[in-house]
């Protein structure tokens, strides 16, 4: 045996190689050709020199002419190119496009000249014990493929030889559980869930050190600006310190990139998520060059601080100014005054695994899920998915609701879903739907309508506009009910309910109704919602769903119905109504432009709960509980985490509750709001905080243990003598919303129990799958169209009668 070194795109070398070769040991039987080369220092694209993509190529596409040139006389039986998955599925390309392009020219390579030798290029996903290193990371396992060992990778290397399969292959040691070829085999397949574009060898992360000490804000900013100038390829004179970084073209990969020098200026291992939160060069200056005064001092020999802090309080509050570096949305800071506190005084929902309140409540206080596989019924299809599902979303009593059987078999089920509960929503307040009629109440729901695609039942509707007008999902409420207040339908995805809401609060609290019905409905009537979240690849692969938890794969999707009652505390008083708790307070805003349509706002999140907290009269450290949004990605749940400790808990050690009702009923979209709101209610009802199903595995860039957030395993008696909570909702979009609820106690004042109403029972409803009778007027309209096909005499009856009318018209 012979080992020789020879540069490949050197021609002569290797054709003097290979004569060297037949002089010495023969004619040449097979070649592996196995040589590649990646570049680890610069994986943003836009960072990479013509000279460094140049050295990724040469070894497989110069280097792989040159030898094929140099071998082509030679009685080859095999000539085996070692390419790589990354060629093949995109995401495994992230930060190394140059290397993934060579790769993939290999592949053609072989198709090519698949008829004149006998070539086979290997797509070889990870090696364990030899190459370039072992891949790890979540795109990587939502491939499905394993590493492989040496004893695999030469085992598949000789079935590839043995068989002559080709000439492109993929030799694959898989996971079956995750293992989806469809996807794989996918030319636009996205990024997995959670995907940071890092490998072991190219972490953006490098070893901590101390800091401390000094240096000026004004260093820091013209660091990070020649920084951002040399990464971006601009000149610096160009750059605005102030404009947030994507306006500047910046994604992931290239912050990454970005970090990894500050890293190693700092000798520090940062979290990604920090640019979200300080996301101009003038805030991140700012922030930096407080946290790391000691380091940057060093480095830039920076002037001292002659005052320094001695007390907590200072410190704390140099912290404060330094977390505000970007403007509030609020220049002038929300106002202090608390006005008018609204009353919840009647409640009623469906959620998966729970048909009422009463389920609702033991489904939460027993930590049970709702969560499993998609039934093949629900969608007549069989699936991989799995959802939080509610039960008999097609059942329904039309003669009740005096809608007719034509106009209902072609409505939304959403519609027919929010008419029933609103009826369950006005007993469980204790009315009678007829003692509401002709009142100034309104009807503010979160819905996104889900009309029917096929328009054939609506032939035979008496009212086709119910099937299609979104704003029907609240205007049937308010006409069966005969309502004189205003009837909305708001769509801000996740937020819409609580959004609605904060309408429905101001209309209360201006005078202009005396009560407001508020709710969210959604209903996944179809596996779309499902295939739009997998595309944008944030759907989780498992019936599970983590928040706040390195296990966090992503959403569950769920389904369901809620609403509540609201009037104005003095109202509800006056009208002996029993109030179950008090809206305190509720703020809305935008994030703005960011990264991206689902990318948060840290400070947006952080503004809208400052808001709200203001206008409630509350101080941080009384807020006991908060129902968190969740959205099951770590890098957005992280911000989360920091945004509410920055606002609840910077200055103090109060103990706060976190949770959320996702991991038990699945992600429920327009009806998210909703179903949190309704949860504390109950827990502020009960006097009990019920168990959070996820957040037991630590997440990598916060330390729970170092706050004092908690998570509650067991269902636990909410002992504080006044409870109150908070509630997050962040929506796609980035429609944020925040509220904070109280517990009600009688006032002294009153001295007797003032509420003279409680829950009736409701009417009993004679309910049946209204989706049987559209198949069935279904088949009749199809009939008698076919029929009339058929009947030349029976078209043209129709087609006078038509005349007749238009003549009579005229």
């Amino acid at each position: 045996m012979q080992v020789k070194a020879v540069q490949l795109t050197d021609r002569l070398s290797v054709q003097e190689c290979i004569r060297e070769i037949n002089h010495t040991m023969g004619p040449i039987g097979g070649v592996i050709h196995c040589a590649g080369f990646v570049d680890q220092e610069n994986p943003a694209f836009i960072r990479k020199s013509i000279l460094g993509i140049q050295q990724v190529l040469d070894p497989k596409v110069s280097g792989l002419q040159i030898l094929n040139e140099s071998i082509k006389h030679e009685p080859l039986q095999f000539f085996i190119l070692f390419s790589s998955v990354s060629g093949m599925i995109p995401t495994l390309a992230a930060g190394q496009s140059d290397y993934a392009m060579a790769n993939t020219y290999m592949d053609y390579f072989a198709e090519a000249n698949a008829q004149s030798l006998p070539i086979i290029s290997i797509q070889w996903p990870n090696w364990k014990e030899t190459g370039m290193g072992e891949v790890k990371g979540r795109a990587y396992e939502q491939t499905g493929l394993l590493s492989h060992t040496n004893a695999d990778g030469l085992r598949l290397l000789d079935q590839v030889l043995a068989r002559r399969i080709g000439p492109v292959i993929l030799p694959a040691v898989v996971n079956h559980d995750v293992w989806q070829p469809d996807q794989l085999l996918s030319r636009t397949m996205q990024t997995p869930i959670g995907w940071k574009n890092e490998s072991p060898q190219r972490r953006t992360h490098v070893a901590s050190a101390q800091t401390a000490a000094n240096t000026t804000a004004k260093s820091a900013e013209m660091y990070l600006i020649e920084l951002f100038a040399r990464e971006l390829k601009m000149d610096p004179e160009k750059l605005e310190v102030s404009v947030p970084f994507q306006d500047y073209g910046v994604n992931s990969v290239l912050l990454a990139q970005i970090l990894q020098q500050i890293n190693k200026l700092l000798s520090e291992s940062l979290d990604p998520s920090i640019f979200y939160e300080y996301s101009t060069i003038e805030s991140f200056a700012q922030w930096m060059s407080h946290t790391y005064q000691a380091v940057l001092a060093n480095i830039w020999g920076g002037n001292p601080i002659a005052e320094h802090r001695e007390s907590t309080q200072d410190s704390q509050n140099a912290a404060h100014a330094f977390s505000h570096a970007v403007k509030p949305l609020y220049p002038g800071g929300p106002k202090s005054s608390t006005p008018s506190d609204i009353a919840v005084i009647g409640l009623s929902c469906r959620f998966p695994g729970a048909e009422n309140l009463e389920e609702y409540w033991q489904l939460l206080s027993e930590g049970r899920s709702a969560i499993g596989s998609v039934p093949k019924e629900r969608w007549g299809h069989s699936t991989h998915f799995y959802a939080g599902l509610v039960d008999q979303i097609n059942h329904f009593d039309p003669e009740f609701f005096s809608i007719s059987k034509e106009d209902v078999s072609s409505m939304d089920p959403q519609a027919l879903l929010a008419l029933e509960e609103c009826l369950h929503l006005w007993y469980h307040a204790g009315y009678t739907h007829q003692e509401v009629k002709g009142k100034p109440i309104g009807v503010y729901l979160g819905a996104r309508s889900q009309p029917q695609s096929n328009p054939l039942p609506w032939s035979d509707t008496r009212n086709p506009i119910m099937a299609v007008g979104q704003n029907y999902l609240a205007a049937n409420i308010s006409q069966f009910f005969d309502l004189r207040g205003p009837s909305l339908v708001l769509d801000t995805a996740c937020s819409s309910a609580l959004v609605a809401m904060k309408m429905a609060v101001q209309a209360l609290q201006m005078g202009e109704i005396t009560s407001a019905v508020v709710g969210g409905v959604s209903l996944l009537h179809t596996d779309s919602a499902h295939r739009l979240f997998q595309q944008r690849n944030i759907l989780s692969p498992e019936p599970v769903f983590h928040v706040f938890d390195q296990r966090s794969q992503g959403t569950v999707l769920g389904e369901g119905v809620g609403m509540v009652l609201l009037k104005t505390v003095d109202q509800a008083i006056a009208d002996g109504d029993r109030i179950y708790a008090t809206i305190k307070a509720i703020a809305v805003n935008n994030d703005g432009r960011t990264a991206g349509p689902a990318t948060p706002n840290l400070q947006a999140q952080k503004e809208v709960m400052k808001h709200a907290l203001a206008q409630s009269g509350k101080k941080p450290e009384e807020i006991s509980y908060i129902e968190a949004n969740g959205s099951g990605s770590e890098v957005t749940d992280l911000l989360e985490l920091k945004a509410i400790q920055s606002v609840y808990r910077s200055s103090n050690s109060a103990i706060c509750g976190l949770g959320s009702m996702k991991p038990n009923i699945g992600h429920p979209l327009c009806a998210e709001g909703i179903a949190s709101f309704i949860k504390v209610i109950l827990m502020l009802q009960n006097k009990q905080i019920v168990p959070f199903l996820s957040g037991e595995m630590a997440m990598t860039h916060f330390d729970m243990k170092s706050t004092s957030f908690h998570f509650y395993r067991n269902l636990t008696d909410w002992s504080d003598l006044q409870r109150t909570a908070a509630i997050n909702c962040f929506a796609d979009g980035g429609t944020n919303a925040h509220v904070i609820l109280e517990a009600w106690e009688e006032p002294e004042e009153l001295h007797v129990h003032s509420a003279t109403r409680h829950p009736l029972p409701p009417p009993e409803l004679k309910r049946y799958d209204v989706r049987k009778e559209q198949s069935k007027v279904l088949a009749e309209t199809t009939s008698r169209q076919e029929a009339m096909s058929n009947n030349p005499q029976q078209q043209a009856s129709n087609i006078v009668s038509i005349w007749k009318r238009k003549i009579a018209e005229e």
